[in-house]
């Protein structure tokens, strides 16, 4: 009887003791993720805040991550990428216009499991998809509205199982989708000191210290890079002549008829005045020449209406060579 006994405490203070490791285990993980959501919640900026998604989530016991962001207007990827100067391993984005019915498709919820690995590998662009045994997909919405998705992949077969609660995992997905959401308006407000409040192009200030960066960037990737020139021909005449009313709407056309001509990742600036330029990254002298011939004309071409009378409107344009200038100094010091 007294053998009895003693076994039977013994097991209660076995099972006693795993409780405890159990519940030592989850305090230190509710530990650790609260700590994660205040830096996450705190991170000042895009790149911050992605190297604490991307990366430091995998103290998790995760393996791989993937973030996927839906870029509806067209400008999400702009402001949380154009500021770094290499891309985030990891992240992609999907518009509404060529991915809405995939998007349509995520779920209001977290799904555990492996099938999720193979039916959203065309989304968030997985390589090697065999190496992993499990997934988590964690929607990330605000109000009823899918901004993105984030996929967390173990190589461990019982890491997510279809069986597991997902309480935490929705905590999870929602304090990241709230983290990402203020970080975009941080960075709409940011750039609201960089834009020329007539017609909406970058200015001066703003030219000056992503020049700096696209240099940087292109003498670290050794690639070419140009600066384009515009000035309005007789511009102080058409304020003279019909108002500054009419000039300030031209200079608002031209920077609109620019835009259209150059790639989304050229930057359009108002220099000063009349003055503009653009700095086209990644670009050689050839292919500069072009944009700046279809700018020309395309400004040219256009005929603008005031006041019952047509309004034509040219430009000159200049461009600089990052690589002709580091020609000029090389000639220069030999």
């Amino acid at each position: 009887m007294e053998e009895k006994r003693l076994k039977e405490n013994r097991h209660l203070r076995e099972q006693l003791d795993k409780l405890l490791k159990e519940a030592r285990r989850n305090e230190q993980t509710q530990t650790s993720f609260d700590d994660f959501s205040l830096s996450v919640v705190a991170a000042q900026g895009p790149k911050e805040l992605f190297d604490l998604i991307l990366h430091d989530q995998k103290k998790f016991r995760i393996d791989e991550i993937r973030l996927c962001l839906v870029d509806r207007f067209h400008e999400v990827e702009r402001l949380l990428t154009e500021s770094y100067q290499n891309k985030y391993h990891g992240l992609s984005f999907i518009d509404t216009e060529t991915s809405n019915l995939l998007i349509s498709d995520i779920p209001d919820r977290p799904v555990l499991g492996t099938r999720i690995i193979s039916k959203y590998d065309w989304l968030i662009n997985i390589e090697e998809t065999s190496k992993y045994k499990s997934a988590a997909l964690l929607p990330l919405k605000r109000g009823d509205e899918i901004i993105g998705i984030q996929l967390l992949l173990s190589e461990d077969a019982t890491r997510y199982n279809k069986s597991d609660g997902t309480t935490f995992l929705q905590k999870l997905g929602a304090m990241i989708a709230i983290s990402i959401e203020n970080c975009i308006n941080r960075q709409r407000t940011l750039e609201l000191g960089y834009q020329d409040g007539l017609t909406n192009a970058y200015n001066r200030r703003y030219f000056d210290e992503r020049l700096k960066h696209e240099v940087d960037r292109c003498t670290r990737h050794k690639t070419d890079l140009v600066c384009l020139f515009i000035d309005v021909d007789f511009f102080k005449k058409i304020n003279d002549l019909h108002g500054h009313q009419v000039g300030d709407a031209v200079l608002v056309r031209l920077v609109a008829l620019m835009t259209e001509q150059v790639r989304s990742s050229d930057i359009v600036t108002r220099y000063g005045g009349e003055e503009f330029a653009i700095i086209l990254p990644e670009t050689g002298i050839q292919r500069a020449h072009e944009v700046a011939e279809r700018i020309r004309s395309k400004v040219e071409a256009q005929k603008l209406i005031f006041d019952d009378s047509t309004l034509g409107i040219t430009v000159s344009i200049g461009l600089a060579s990052l690589s002709q200038i580091r020609l000029q100094k090389g000639s220069d010091t030999q």
